[in-house]
């Protein structure tokens, strides 16, 4: 079926404002930091949106379509926050890299990961040196947290009251 140009137009509008609509449905957590189950809602919907624009599907089917992934998008996060093994089926979990300052390389093996790619991802966090690190986690969200060893911490101004 050929579209004419205004048609195009309603029909990106109105796919536009469908998907803003959805995505502010699932809220904050799926823009912010996106998780497996986020990338694969994204790449799924993606994947039909130029079909219903060029009119290949009927505007109607293709907003049902839209809407019905979201809202199974939403279910699994819905049971996932309540249920441990749902969580676990549609997350991956935590996984130490660095441990007291040595690198464990079995957990860089499981995430698939080079040490550089860690290395580069401490030094945005302002942590240069490993020996310094008590623990880095790569955590569900696929971001490195830091945890700096204790000694090496800054000096606050409860430790300048120790010197008076």
């Amino acid at each position: 079926m050929e579209l004419t140009f205004p048609a195009i137009l309603i029909r990106v509008s109105a796919m536009f404002l469908i998907a803003l609509a959805l995505v502010r449905i699932l809220g904050k957590p799926s823009i912010g930091e996106l998780s497996t189950m986020d990338f694969v809602v994204i790449t799924i919907l993606g994947d039909p949106f130029d079909s219903v624009i060029y009119g290949e599907v009927p505007f109607l089917q293709g907003a049902v379509y839209f809407i019905t992934i979201t809202l199974i998008h939403l279910l699994v996060r819905y049971l996932s926050a309540r249920n441990t093994l749902i969580f676990r089926l549609t997350n991956s979990p935590p996984r130490i890299l660095i441990q007291k300052g040595a690198v464990l390389s079995k957990g860089l093996q499981v995430e698939r990961m080079r040490m550089e790619t860690v290395e580069a991802d401490m030094r945005l966090k302002g942590e240069d040196q490993l020996e310094e690190v008590k623990e880095a986690t790569l955590e569900t969200n696929g971001k490195l947290s830091v945890v700096k060893d204790t000694p090496s911490k800054p000096v606050q101004k409860k430790d300048l009251k120790l010197l008076g």
